[in-house]
């Protein structure tokens, strides 16, 4: 007979290989924390361009649409990790949602252990698709570390009692940010997204704001390549004042103020110990602010002075309180490898 060969190693999945700064963030964290576990161990990622964004990473790399490829890594590995990120959610669409359902029951089909690592959840706006999100946690998960407390309460609220639930954080604090200088320079960090353009002037009259009053100029800072329209729309209202647009993800640590409608725009600055406050489209980000202590306006509600008016409550804020803000979610971050590490050592 062939020797059974054990099971070893990890095997990732999210919406990776997209050009997007924070999940390349959030992939690099989680490799580099489990790499501390065990230098050797076998890592894998499902994600778009496969083998191109493994390599990347310093990992092995399967296509997202490569069934047999992840069926036969699956069968294989001893964990399966669905995140970092918001992948149970219906917002980008139904589809990505039932993606990761399926990837999930596939994973646990095949024998692994099933864990949410540094999981956002929802909002899923279709009951039936809260009934089935929450029927495959509940019988396929066997760790949920949810980034934040309201992630917990939509578990709770859908009915999902299956599964460990840990209060983590995102996987992207437990990077430490490149040092560099300090610039006399403001960024604002936005994405498309339908409310966002009847805003156009609002925000243009904000960064216009922190030039007059702080001497800050506006930096547009794109995490992903979709946000050069939305910063290159507002910049085009600004006439005379100077701005800059940038591709380059380090920047955000740098700066001396940060306005985000990103999520992790937020992670980056508060990393980086700059003031910043959110411009939230998403529940994730009204989360993240409430938890990190940052002042945040809903999109849907800014005015010009609402802006204005997040922008002095940033440059206001307690450099100490920045700094604890910080270290208590990267504390609480720990909890998704300590999580991690049990599942890699349960017989």
């Amino acid at each position: 007979m062939p020797e059974h060969k054990p099971r070893r190693g990890v095997l990732i999945a999210g919406a990776y290989g997209m050009s997007n700064a924070g999940d390349d963030a959030v992939l690099a964290a989680m490799t580099a924390s489990l790499r501390r576990l065990d230098r050797d161990m076998p890592i894998a990622v499902i994600a778009r361009g496969g083998r191109r964004t493994g390599s990347r990473a310093g990992i092995g790399g399967i296509g997202r649409l490569n069934a047999p490829g992840w069926l036969a890594a699956m069968a294989r590995s001893k964990l399966f990790i669905l995140g970092g990120g918001s992948l149970i959610q219906d917002v980008t669409s139904r589809r990505s949602l039932w993606y990761y359902l399926l990837l999930a029951r596939a994973a646990k089909a095949m024998g692994c252990a099933v864990m949410l690592y540094g999981a956002g959840i929802g909002p899923v706006r279709r009951e039936k698709d809260r009934q089935a999100a929450a029927a495959c946690l509940n019988a396929c998960a066997d760790v949920i570390a949810a980034r934040d407390q309201a992630s917990l309460d939509t578990l709770a609220a859908w009915g999902v009692t299956g599964p460990r639930m840990l209060l983590s954080a995102d996987p992207a604090l437990s990077r430490v940010p490149p040092a560099g200088e300090r610039e006399r320079k403001a960024g604002f960090i936005l994405r498309p997204w339908p409310e966002l353009w009847v805003h156009v002037p609002e925000l243009a009259a904000a960064a216009r704001y922190v030039w007059q009053r702080y001497k800050l100029a506006p930096v547009f800072i794109c995490l992903s390549p979709d946000d050069r329209q939305a910063a290159r729309s507002v910049g085009a209202a600004l006439q005379d004042v100077p701005w800059s647009l940038s591709a380059d993800p380090r920047r955000v640590g740098r700066m001396s103020l940060v306005l985000s409608m990103r999520l992790h725009g937020l992670i980056f600055a508060l990393a980086g110990g700059v003031p910043a406050a959110g411009i939230s489209y998403d529940p994730k980000v009204d989360a993240f602010c409430t938890e990190a202590g940052l002042p945040m306006a809903a999109l849907a509600d800014v005015t010009e002075q609402t802006l204005t008016d997040l922008a002095d409550l940033a440059m206001h804020m307690d450099a100490e309180h920045i700094s604890a803000s910080l270290r208590t979610l990267r504390t609480r971050e720990q909890a998704n490898l300590s999580a991690a590490a049990e599942l890699l050592a349960a017989e």
